[in-house]
């Protein structure tokens, strides 16, 4: 079977996933490559490639272009799509993360690997994909993990109570959802990913996904990169305090508002923990605020032993997100046998239980403190810990999933 990953982006937690399933599929020996936006060269060892932008039209003259954006809902596909990301960029005053579904890569459906693939898995392609060629041309079985909600709603990624669509955008957020459906319809098989149980309720009442068939397939782990060390020794090797309490934060951007550092520094400041310390790894930009304990920044890791003997070296990891799609972080740091402490999003109870950390009863600071303070009431197990996240969620149990759904939807036996 001929499987091909899209992703846009050769970075990030849905690139790392994508790309874990890909490999997993590979040592299955399926014949499985991918297809990337960015990115001046593969990554080591991935066979696939890296699309080209299309040329588009862009009409030059202010007044015709003044029509056309009045005229947008019905001739969306004359605008060019970065100048009306670009637009909505410009009007989103929250620093939300919003896209349009249309691209510049309208010839997308004609590259030799989609010629070439059986099954299209597609995962994080905003700004990638153009709903209106993408899903009318490609007549092959489409399967799409849903890495977040954007497939499922309008502009956001992130939609929530906690990051509401500015006003000045809500029309053309509904439009979004227009376009989306009209586009999605017309796939000829399109299978829905949802990648927690949180999740596949969103797609099940989302306007736009309705009526196309949802599986759960959960994110999974490699055991064989993510690793139980010795806590001591790991931390004589990082330079980390040996008695602390050692509380770890991660995120690709540690600033990102949703990801909620600022609440958790101010969650441990106001505990009574003598000797604490919190480590965050992931780019930093601007300067962290100051707390009455100290805070090591890592910087972003991409070495996964390196990125294993942190988590072997934290007494908790912490995940206090208002979203998140299932939580990667928390799957790495069980695999490094480190209980999790995380707020009630997406994929925190479907992977944690009393014998692996807590899931706080809500996302204020207070409630947070109250995560903690349980935590460190009970005993946990590091190697029982790994052992049960490497049960129900390795590689190779997902990996035989999606094989299961790919042949589903090819109408083939294994």
């Amino acid at each position: 079977m001929k499987i091909l990953h899209i992703n846009t982006a050769q970075q990030g937690g849905a690139a790392l996933c994508a790309r874990r399933i890909h490999e997993a599929l590979v040592k299955a020996g399926e014949d499985s490559k991918m297809l990337f936006a960015e990115g001046s060269e593969l990554p080591e060892g991935i066979e696939g490639a890296i699309a080209k932008k299309d040329e588009c039209l862009w009409i030059k003259i202010p007044v015709l272009r003044s029509i056309i954006w009045r005229l947008i809902h019905y001739l969306p596909f004359l605008m060019n799509a970065e100048k009306l990301q670009e637009q909505v960029d410009e009007a989103n005053s929250k620093h939300l993360y919003l896209h349009i579904p249309l691209s510049q890569y309208k010839n997308i459906a004609e590259h030799p690997l989609i010629r070439w693939a059986d099954v299209i898995h597609l995962h994080w392609v905003s700004g990638f994909i153009d709903y209106p060629t993408f899903f009318k041309k490609v007549r092959k079985p489409i399967i799409w993990t849903l890495h977040d909600k954007y497939p499922a709603v309008g502009l956001q990624h992130y939609s929530s109570v906690f990051f509401p669509i500015p006003d000045k955008l809500k029309s053309l957020d509904d439009f979004c959802k227009k376009i989306k459906r009209e586009s999605l319809v017309k796939a000829e098989n399109l299978n829905i990913v949802a990648i927690s149980k949180m999740m596949e309720g969103i797609c099940q009442n989302s306007d736009v996904l309705r009526g196309f068939p949802i599986t759960l397939i959960h994110n999974g782990i490699d055991g064989n990169s993510f690793k139980l060390y010795n806590k001591k020794e790991c931390r004589k090797k990082l330079g980390l305090l040996p008695d602390a309490s050692i509380f770890l934060f991660s995120s690709y951007n540690i600033h990102d508002p949703n990801k909620g550092l600022c609440r958790l520094i101010e969650a441990l400041d106001k505990m009574d923990v003598p000797n604490k310390m919190l480590v965050c790894i992931g780019m930093s930009f601007e300067p962290i605020q100051e707390a009455s304990f100290p805070i090591i920044l890592t910087g972003l890791l991409t070495s996964y032993t390196r990125l294993s003997k942190y988590y072997s070296a934290a007494d908790y990891f912490i995940s206090n997100s208002y979203e998140e799609t299932f939580g990667q972080t928390l799957l790495e740091s069980l695999a490094c046998g480190t209980p999790v402490i995380t707020t009630p999003c997406s994929g925190s109870h479907d992977l944690i239980n009393q014998e692996n950390g807590v899931v706080c009863s809500d996302f204020t600071v207070e409630a947070l403190v109250g995560g903690i303070k349980l935590a460190m009431s009970r005993t946990y197990i590091p190697e029982r810990i790994r052992e049960d996240v490497i049960n129900r969620f390795s590689y190779d149990k997902i990996a035989k999933q999606y094989l299961d759904l790919y042949f589903r939807v090819l109408g083939e036996k294994q």
